[in-house]
């Protein structure tokens, strides 16, 4: 690839980028925002989980939800990673299930003032499905971050955050901007 198709790569993937940021229904933040304040304000745990990239944004969000929305004026946000702690997680994957390996935890420590967040491109990944699955029957708020058609999470999430787009990178892009656009609003709120 010589460097003016790698330019002309760069410009259609950032083009592409932009358009999804454009495109995607804003709406449902204002929902997970009122869930993230919720838990806050009860004294609970945002629960997060994604697989892949998503499991990159899930430890990313730990921070973001903690130290970058710290107000003296307002409870913390509690936010614990399902994907951190990795000799529990190969643990449940070797002895039950790779699939339960959101689940089982939320088994252990889930309350009723907590909230979960799933993050998938697919929305199909089954782990993430029974997690979203389990938090919905202990009937706690479950909020989900998709993309490409949304897949099974889309119909069972309460709260949803879709972005159709068919690219790995573009979708894992914005689904981390919108914890960024989330968080930062949290913040500047908080030291009004």
């Amino acid at each position: 690839m010589s460097g003016a198709e790698f330019d002309l790569f760069v410009q259609d993937y950032y083009k592409r980028f932009a358009a999804a940021l454009e495109a995607f229904e804003k709406q449902p933040m204002a929902d997970v925002l009122s869930v993230f304040d919720q838990v806050a304000a009860a004294g609970g745990t945002v629960w997060v989980a994604g697989n892949g990239g998503s499991a990159a944004i899930a430890n990313h969000t730990v921070c973001d939800c903690s130290k970058g929305t710290y107000s003296e004026e307002r409870p913390p946000l509690k936010v614990i990673s399902l994907v951190s702690n990795m000799p529990l997680l190969t643990a449940i994957g070797n002895d039950i299930s790779y699939d339960a390996v959101f689940s089982e935890p939320l088994k252990y420590y889930l309350t009723e003032k907590d909230a979960l967040l799933v993050v998938s491109s697919s929305g199909n990944s089954p782990n993430v499905v029974q997690a979203c699955e389990y938090a919905n029957a202990k009937r706690v708020p479950t909020v989900a971050f998709v993309g490409f058609s949304g897949g099974k999470l889309k119909d069972i999430a309460r709260h949803v955050v879709h972005v159709e787009v068919h690219n790995y990178g573009i979708v894992e892009d914005t689904h981390q901007s919108l914890i960024h656009c989330i968080t930062q609003y949290m913040a500047a709120r908080g030291h009004a």
